[in-house]
């Protein structure tokens, strides 16, 4: 037993030596995983930016909510009525876009961008930051445009039970019913769009973002 036990020993030490002789020091790996281990942790959740959308989302839903009640109190039914069609296609397409840049791959973005295709760096750049893009359209748009349209839809309705001489109480209902199922199942179909087609959309925005900021001048900002 002594004589089978030397060998393994010898072996195991062997091997310790060749790590370490070949820069595999075991016991630096392991620091290594745990400093990585703690910096991922350190990284999940960016405080500066939840901050920051925090204060936004306040400031934007709390003035929208303001005006679009405010305003929309005078307002033809009709006008109430295409605003609300407005708001809520405008936050399903916010969402489609959230969906689209977390489902997107960059790697057919970098050969475009090798070939200096306009727009592809843009679309690199958002890839980059695609949590804090998705969390912008489909949390600080998506909600404000909900908030929007539900208030919309209370406006909407009262004016329609105003004009119908309906129960007030039933139409709200109703209305509110009818607007909660559009925006969920557009928003299903625009999330099954986003996963299909989310190269060409990141893309199709990427293009519109360079017509008011041209890549030259999203190039010098890093730069600085």
């Amino acid at each position: 037993m002594e004589s089978d036990d030397k060998p393994r020993l010898s072996q195991q030490a062997e091997n310790k030596n060749a790590d370490v002789i070949g820069g595999k020091d075991p016991a630096a790996e392991k620091e290594k995983q745990k400093s990585k281990e703690k910096d991922r942790k350190k990284h999940i959740v960016n405080w500066n930016w939840t901050l920051k959308i925090l204060a936004v989302t306040f400031i934007l839903s709390f003035g929208m909510s303001y005006l679009s009640e405010s305003v929309l109190a005078d307002v033809n039914i009709v006008i109430a009525f295409f605003v609300l069609i407005f708001f809520i296609a405008v936050g399903v397409m916010f969402d489609t876009v959230g969906t689209a840049i977390m489902a997107v791959d960059a790697k057919s973005f970098n050969s475009m961008a090798a070939k200096k295709v306009k727009g592809a760096k843009t679309a690199l750049s958002l890839i980059a930051k695609a949590p804090a893009v998705s969390n912008f359209c489909n949390d600080v748009i998506g909600d404000i445009c909900g908030v929007i349209s539900g208030t919309t839809c209370s406006v909407l309705a009262l004016k329609f039970a105003e004009i119908f001489s309906s129960d007030r109480f039933l139409t709200v209902f109703l209305f509110t019913a009818v607007t909660a199922s559009l925006t969920v199942g557009l928003k299903a179909i625009g999330k099954n769009i986003a996963i299909v087609f989310g190269d060409k959309i990141i893309y199709a925005i990427s293009r519109v973002i360079c017509i008011f900021i041209p890549e030259r001048v999203a190039d010098q900002k890093k730069k600085k």
